[in-house]
């Protein structure tokens, strides 16, 4: 099970409701994986989801970087070389946007920051929120750091045609779509190595811990979400979530009136009724059919 955050996990205050906890634990005791799945940072995703919740692996940074909940292992890492660095900053600084380079693993909450003639709403609240981590760039400073785990500009949303026009230009990298959380009528545009995102993110851990495709599941509520969304066998949406991927995936309730659980719960459901099926199904010849179910 891989779970996005913020809007979707989290209720709309960034608290979590109980009948999420007790979603999870219901999860163990069905032997599944618990996953949290975020565009935070290691260190921002510590702000709302501490050590001590029953969650087993936390893929943050949209999947730069994977780990164990608990004790914070780094399991897998990617990193942008350099030359992307440089290649990317002159393109942001020449369209007169605001972005900001990230440091390495797992310091990729410290950043620098550049911006436009006029500092964007986003970029003003940003450095006001996370004053201690941000660090005004230039170009002495960027060409010193020798790989960075992502950038992240941000644009207007009638600014969103650079996204396309980057995939184009960058074809060797990763370039996601996010709706901003701070201020509307702003997107964020994040770029990570090739292979980077949520959905790239599941696909690793599910091979890892040996899981079955046909037994995965995750939940979301945004455009970062698409990926990892398309990627597992059974997929949930919010409801708080734009009409337009609503309309591509199965709807839960509201982060406000517990989807989180209420998806769990029914895709648990769908799990036992296949598992009474095989059975059934496997009883002539059993021992044969199970080994060949592959769990």
């Amino acid at each position: 099970m891989l779970t996005d955050l913020d809007g979707t996990f989290l209720n709309p205050v960034g608290k979590i409701n109980q009948a999420n906890l007790d979603a999870l634990e219901l999860l163990y005791k069905h032997g599944i994986a618990r996953a949290v799945c975020t565009g935070r940072t290691l260190d921002s995703s510590r702000e709302v989801v501490p050590r001590n919740l029953p969650f087993d692996y936390l893929i943050f940074s949209s999947g730069a970087g994977i780990c164990e909940f608990g004790n914070e292992k780094i399991l897998c890492r990617h990193e942008l070389s350099n030359s992307d660095i440089l290649l990317l900053s002159d393109y942001f600084r020449e369209k007169q946007i605001d972005f900001s380079v990230h440091f390495p693993i797992p310091n990729n909450h410290f950043f620098y920051w550049f911006s436009g003639p006029v500092k964007s709403p986003d970029l003003i609240s940003r450095l006001h929120w996370l004053k201690e981590f941000a660090i005004e760039g230039n170009d002495e400073l960027i060409n010193k750091l020798e790989s960075a785990t992502q950038l992240l500009a941000i644009v207007k949303d009638e600014q969103l045609y650079m996204l396309e026009e980057l995939r184009n230009s960058f074809r060797h990298l990763s370039f996601i779509r996010a709706t901003s959380p701070l201020n509307q009528g702003y997107i964020w545009i994040e770029v990570f190595p090739k292979d980077v995102s949520k959905g790239k993110g599941a696909e690793w851990l599910c091979n890892y811990l040996s899981i079955p495709w046909e037994n995965t599941v995750s939940l979301g509520n945004d455009y970062n979400d698409i990926h990892m969304l398309e990627w597992t066998a059974t997929s949930y949406i919010m409801d708080n979530s734009p009409e337009e991927l609503k309309a591509r995936f199965k709807t839960t309730l509201s982060n406000a009136d517990d989807g989180f659980a209420v998806a769990i719960k029914q895709w648990l459901g769908k799990l036992e009724a296949r598992s009474s099926k095989l059975e059934a199904r496997s009883r002539p010849c059993e021992a044969f059919l199970l080994q060949g179910e592959g769990g």
